[in-house]
């Protein structure tokens, strides 16, 4: 369902406080008729650099969130060909994880790995979610997206003969924690992995959906599938007939989509998966404590409804409703 600025005002005035139905139901409206000059780009006032710098995040304390069922987020096994983790990277990680956490009613969690670098974890119910590390500072924040793999070296050797690149070379023990980083002919980057933890959490609250968004979906379609051996299936009795379903072992994995005038490139982008009913007001507590619309919300054949956005450190996350059919990692 598209939606509209009515039922987006509705939604929101019975669910979060402090909610001014003007700015908000506009913005969303201007990003749906828009094009990428004329979208809200992400803030970064001094106020929030402050609070990045003392990891104070009451900033955006005063936008209450919906909560999800305590019960809706699981564990389960990732089997080779699925997606296993996502890892934020940003020159703010913990204010980005914690406005993630903070949008989803999650927690998050702070570590010191060493003597000089900290990892944050994002929780859902005590089940790990996704991760955060820094990176240097005149680095765009971006997702690391982990893909599970039986062999990484005959991953890489297979995507510079289907046309791709291997951006950073097979390392780390075999059988134990051995990875690499793959691009396809668009760009698209994925981390394939073998060995490590063969679990992911999904449902409600948590990341619990994919989405490719590719500037050139043929040659994307092309590549992944080629690459995993998953196969693919077009949605042909749906709004959407642009989006495609990856299958692994004919359960799907993911979806690939083409990119909209307001995306920059192609890339991986993780869905925060929610119920149904608390998309709007999800995509509306985000919108509150300051981020942006990136993709306005649409229809979707697998998630339902389909935002992105952009947080106020500049990293983009997507927001959908927990997918409608059983999925290869549930």
């Amino acid at each position: 369902m598209q939606l509209s600025g009515r039922n987006v005002e509705e939604t929101a005035r019975s669910v979060v406080s402090g909610f001014n139905p003007t700015s908000v139901a506009s913005r969303i409206h201007a990003a749906s008729h828009a094009d990428s000059r004329a979208l809200p780009r992400p803030v970064d006032p001094s106020s929030r650099e402050r609070a990045v710098e003392s990891k104070n995040f009451s900033w955006w304390a005063d936008a209450s969130y919906p909560s999800h069922p305590s019960n809706a987020s699981r564990s389960v096994t990732v089997h080779p060909g699925t997606i296993s983790w996502h890892e934020l990277r940003s020159a703010s990680p913990y204010a980005s994880a914690h406005f993630i956490a903070a949008s989803l009613d999650d927690e998050c969690i702070t570590r010191a790995r060493g003597h000089s670098s900290e990892y944050s974890t994002i929780l859902c119910k005590g089940l790990h979610v996704a991760g955060a590390r820094r990176t240097e500072r005149d680095a765009a924040p971006s997702w690391v997206t982990f893909i599970r793999v039986p062999d990484v070296d005959l991953i890489a050797d297979m995507a510079l003969q289907l046309g791709g690149r291997v951006d950073v070379a097979p390392l780390g023990i075999r059988g134990l924690d051995r990875r690499a980083v793959i691009s396809d002919p668009t760009g698209a980057s994925i981390t394939a992995i073998a060995g490590g933890d063969d679990r992911r959490t999904v449902g409600t609250g948590t990341f619990g959906w994919d989405e490719l968004r590719s500037t050139q979906p043929t040659e994307s379609l092309r590549f992944w599938c080629a690459l995993f051996d998953w196969s693919a299936r077009p949605v042909l009795k749906h709004s959407d007939s642009q989006t495609i379903i990856f299958l692994n072992g004919g359960k799907p994995v993911a979806t690939l989509a083409p990119t909209l005038p307001s995306e920059p490139r192609s890339r991986w982008l993780p869905v925060a998966t929610v119920r149904s009913d608390l998309v709007e007001p999800t995509l509306h507590h985000a919108l509150l404590a300051g981020a942006s619309i990136r993709v306005a919300p649409r229809a979707h054949p697998v998630l339902t409804t389909l935002a992105v956005v952009v947080d106020p450190m500049g990293l983009e996350f997507a927001i959908g409703a927990e997918p409608v059919e059983q999925v290869a990692a549930a």
